[in-house]
C-alpha cells in the first residue's frame, strides 16, 4: 500500500513537471494552471495528459532515470504531440490509439536526442515534438479513418454545449474587448504554445509566468516585441502572426538564452536584442520551406536558434565573465541568478575542487601571476612561494647559502590525488645569486588530476624525490625536498596548473579552492581566488572533532533534539528531527528532513563544508542547521574568519523578492551575510571542546534582521547549536553526528 501511494505520489509529480517543463519550470502551481489551460479544448487536453501518463509509464517500466521522469523532461514532448493530434483530429478510440503510439515515439526520439547531445552538455529542447508532430501532419492524409477537428470553427456552439447561453455570452463579452494589436497577437502566441489559440489562455500564461518567474515574465515580453517591431522595420508581413500564433518562437527564445540557459545579465538582454531579430529571418524563410507540404513550422525557429547559441557558447576558447551560462540549474531563473551571484568565484574560476597548497606552516607568495621576473607570457599563471620571519626576511644570518634560507630543505606535499606523469631529477642546487639557464625548471615533476589537468612543482632538491614517474599520490603525500636547482637565484617552489604532461609547459589560469589567508593579526579562510604577491599563506589541516561532526558523509543519519525554545513561529512544533545524508542520480550530496522532506545541498572539499541551496520547509530545524553552518573550515585555528554570501532567495520571503527580482539582473539590493569566528578550543582529560560563532545579516540597507549560533563540538561528534533570532532562543543538541 505504502509503495502504491509512493508510485502514484511519483507520477503526479512527473506528471505536473510535464508541463511547468514547457517554461523551463518546475513551480507546481505554474503547473497546474498550464494543465488547466489545456483544457480550454477538452478532448485537446485529454490527449495531452494520455500521452505525458503513456511517455513516463513507458520511461518507468523501461528502466530510465528517475530523476529525468520526475523532472518532466520525457513527458513535456509527448504532451505537445497530444495536445496537437487532440486538437486537430476529431475524438474517436482511433486516435486515442494514435496518442498513445505517438507519445511512445516521441519519448523514443527524446532518449535518441538526449544520449547525442549530452556529449555536447545540449538540451534537446522541443525537438523530439517537432519531429513526431511533422510525422503525423504528413502521414494524416493516409489516415483516412480519422476526422479532422471542425472544432474553432463554430466555437459558440461548442461553449454552449459546455455551459449554455451564460457561458456564450460571457466569451462574446470577452471577445468584444478591445486590444491594440500587438496586445492580442502577443497574448494569442502565449496561449499557441499550448496549442490555444485565444488571448484568454495567453492571458492565464501570461499571469502564471509573472508569479512563477518575474525575470522569464519580462524576457517573454521584451523578446516577442523586439521581434514585433522588427517586423514592422523590415516591413514583413505582420499579419502572419496574427493567424498562425508562431510568436511564440520570440517568446520562448528570448526566455531560454536571456534568463534559463544563461545567467540573467545586462548582457544576456543585449544578446536577446541581437538574436530575436535571427529568429525572425529564421522564422520567415521556414515558413516557405514547409508550404509545399502544408506543415507549420511550429517550434523550428526557437530550437534552431538556442541549440546554436548554446553551441556556440561552449566552443569559446576564453568564456567571457560577462555572458555565463548556467552550470548548476535551479529551473528558476531568480534562482540561478541568486545562486550565481553569491557563487560566483565558485562557478566562474577554473578549479580542481579538492586542490591544497603543497607545503606545511605558513608560507609567503614572492612571485604571483603576470610576476615581475619570470611569469611572463605562456608562463605567466604561476606562484613561487617561500617562508618569511617575522622580520619578513627569507633567510637568518647573511643568507649566503642555500641552508640559510628557511624553505630549504622542507617537504612539499602532494596539492591533489593523481598520477606522477613526468618527473626530473639530477640537477643540483644553484649558490645563492647564480641561476642554472641551461636547466631552466631545475628538479620538477608533474602530476596529472584528470584528463587534462596537471599541476607541476619545480626546483627540488637533488635526489630528494620521494616518488617516481607512474606512482598514484595522494594529497598531501610527501613528493620531496625544496630546494635551489634550475633558474633559481635563492631556495623556493613553483607551483603552475597546466593541461600538457610536459615539464615547462604553457601555464593554465585556475583558481585555489580554498586557502587561509593571514592579514597582520587575523586569519581568513580564502575560497576559488588565486593568491597575490606577498600573500602569507597557510595549508591548513583538519580537526578530528570537526570532521568528524560536519564532514557529512552519504549514508549517516542522525537526530537533533530541541533542547529547550521551542518556538511555532521558528520552527514546527516537533522536538525530535531525524536527518539523513544522501546523493542524488546527479551526484549532488544533500541532508534531507525526514520530517518535511526539505533538503540542504552541500559540498565538502579542500576541508571546508559549503552548503548551496537549501528547498523546503524555513520550519524545518534543517533550515537552522544551514544557516547555523553556512560555510565552516573543518579545521580549527584561533580567531579564523570565514565569510560568505547567502543567496537573497535563501533569507528573504517571496513578497520582499517580488520587486527585486525584476531589477535582479541589472542590482542586487537584498543583500545576506554570514560570518563564522573560531572563539575558543578547551582541552581536557576526558573530552575536547571547539567553540564557534555564525552570524547572518540580512535586509534592506537601512533595516536589519540578525541571526546568530553559538556552536559548541564536543569529542564523540557532540555538537550543540544555540541560536538566537528575533529576540527567540533554540537551544539543539545531537550525542552523535559521528560522519565516519
Amino acid at each position: 500500500m505504502k509503495e502504491l501511494k509512493q508510485n502514484i505520489l511519483f507520477l503526479g509529480e512527473a506528471t505536473l513537471n510535464s508541463y511547468a517543463q514547457v517554461f523551463f519550470s518546475r513551480n507546481k502551481a505554474f503547473a497546474a494552471l498550464l494543465l488547466v489551460v489545456s483544457f480550454f479544448d477538452p478532448w485537446a487536453g485529454t490527449a495531452g495528459l494520455i500521452s505525458i501518463l503513456t511517455a513516463n509509464l513507458v520511461a518507468y517500466k523501461m528502466g530510465f532515470s528517475t530523476y529525468y521522469i520526475k523532472d518532466g523532461s520525457y513527458g513535456f514532448n509527448s504532451l505537445l504531440v497530444g495536445l496537437g493530434i487532440g486538437l486537430y483530429f476529431q475524438p474517436g478510440l482511433e486516435i486515442t490509439v494514435l496518442v498513445v503510439l505517438s507519445s511512445i515515439l516521441t519519448l523514443f526520439i527524446c532518449l535518441f536526442l538526449q544520449g547525442v547531445l549530452a556529449k555536447y552538455a545540449l538540451p534537446f529542447l522541443s525537438v523530439p515534438f517537432l519531429l513526431g508532430i511533422w510525422m503525423i501532419m504528413l502521414a494524416s492524409s493516409d489516415l483516412t479513418s480519422l476526422g479532422i477537428s471542425e472544432r474553432g470553427i463554430y466555437q459558440a456552439n461548442e461553449i454552449f454545449s459546455l455551459g449554455g447561453q451564460k457561458l456564450v455570452n460571457i466569451y462574446h463579452s470577452i471577445q468584444n474587448w478591445e486590444l491594440h494589436e500587438s496586445v492580442s497577437i502577443f497574448l494569442k502566441s502565449l496561449g499557441a504554445i499550448f496549442f490555444q489559440s485565444n488571448w484568454l489562455a495567453g492571458l492565464l500564461i501570461l499571469i502564471g509566468l509573472l508569479f512563477y518567474s518575474r525575470i522569464a515574465f519580462t524576457f517573454a515580453i521584451l523578446g516577442y516585441y523586439i521581434a514585433y517591431f522588427f517586423y514592422i522595420l523590415i516591413d514583413a508581413n505582420i499579419s502572419e502572426l496574427g493567424y498562425t500564433f508562431i510568436g511564440f518562437n520570440f517568446i520562448l527564445t528570448s526566455i531560454a538564452l536571456g534568463a534559463f540557459y544563461v545567467i540573467p545579465s545586462p548582457y544576456s538582454y543585449l544578446w536577446i536584442v541581437l538574436l530575436l531579430p535571427i529568429v525572425v529571418l529564421i522564422t520567415l524563410s521556414s515558413m516557405h520551406w514547409f508550404a509545399p507540404y502544408r506543415l507549420s513550422v511550429y517550434a523550428l525557429p526557437f530550437n534552431v536558434v538556442t541549440l546554436l547559441f548554446l553551441y556556440i557558447l561552449k566552443l569559446r576558447h576564453q568564456p567571457s565573465g560577462k555572458l555565463q551560462e548556467v552550470q548548476v540549474q535551479h529551473n528558476s531563473p531568480e534562482k540561478n541568478l541568486y545562486y550565481f551571484k553569491s557563487n560566483t568565484q565558485r562557478l566562474s574560476s577554473n578549479v580542481f575542487p579538492d586542490f591544497q597548497l603543497p607545503f606545511i606552516g605558513e608560507w609567503s607568495v614572492s612571485q604571483a601571476h603576470e610576476g615581475e621576473f619570470t611569469h611572463k607570457n605562456e608562463w605567466r599563471h604561476a606562484w613561487d612561494f617561500v617562508i618569511l620571519d617575522d622580520k619578513n626576511e627569507q633567510y637568518k644570518n647573511d643568507g649566503d647559502f642555500v641552508e640559510d634560507y628557511y624553505c630549504y630543505n622542507k617537504i612539499i606535499l602532494c596539492p591533489a590525488d593523481g598520477e606522477v606523469v613526468n618527473i626530473l631529477d639530477g640537477i643540483p642546487d644553484n649558490k645563492i645569486g647564480q641561476v642554472n639557464l641551461e636547466q631552466n625548471w631545475g628538479n620538477s615533476l608533474v602530476i596529472r588530476h584528470n584528463y587534462s589537468f596537471y599541476s607541476q612543482l619545480s626546483h627540488f632538491k637533488e635526489g630528494c624525490f620521494k616518488v617516481k614517474k607512474g606512482d598514484m599520490v595522494k594529497k598531501g603525500e610527501v613528493l620531496g625536498i625544496c630546494g635551489n636547482s634550475g633558474r633559481s637565484p635563492y631556495p623556493h617552489l613553483h607551483f603552475q596548473f597546466q593541461t600538457t604532461p610536459y615539464i615547462g609547459s604553457s601555464t593554465f589560469d585556475a583558481a585555489l579552492p580554498h586557502y587561509i589567508k593571514r592579514q597582520e593579526n587575523t586569519l581568513c579562510l580564502q575560497s576559488y581566488s588565486r593568491p597575490k604577491q606577498n600573500d602569507k599563506l597557510l595549508r591548513g589541516e583538519s580537526h578530528p572533532i570537526l570532521s568528524q561532526t560536519l564532514g557529512f558523509q552519504t549514508g549517516q543519519k542522525f537526530t537533533l533534539t530541541i533542547e529547550s525554545g521551542l518556538d511555532q513561529k521558528l520552527v514546527l512544533m516537533e522536538k525530535n528531527w531525524d536527518f539523513e545524508v544522501k546523493s542524488d542520480a546527479i551526484g549532488n550530496t544533500y541532508i534531507q528532513c525526514l520530517q518535511t522532506n526539505s533538503k540542504a545541498f552541500f559540498s565538502v572539499e579542500s576541508n571546508v563544508l559549503q552548503f548551496h541551496n537549501y528547498l523546503g520547509n524555513r520550519q524545518s530545524l534543517l533550515y537552522y542547521l544551514y544557516l547555523s553552518c553556512y560555510k565552516v573550515y573543518l579545521g580549527y585555528y584561533q580567531d579564523l574568519n570565514v565569510k560568505a554570501e547567502i543567496p537573497p532567495n535563501q533569507v528573504f520571503s517571496s513578497s520582499k523578492l517580488f520587486l527585486q527580482d525584476f531589477i535582479a539582473p541589472f542590482y542586487i539590493y537584498l543583500q545576506s551575510d554570514y560570518q563564522l569566528k573560531y572563539q575558543n578550543k578547551k582541552e581536557g582529560i576526558k573530552s575536547e571542546k571547539i567553540e564557534l560563532l555564525s552570524k547572518i545579516e540580512w535586509g534592506y540597507p537601512i533595516k536589519k534582521e540578525h541571526l546568530s549560533s553559538e556552536i559548541r563540538i564536543e569529542s564523540g561528534a557532540s555538537i550543540t547549536i544555540k541560536i538566537s533570532r528575533n529576540g527567540k532562543l533554540i537551544e539543539i543538541k545531537c550525542g552523535n553526528m559521528q560522519a565516519y
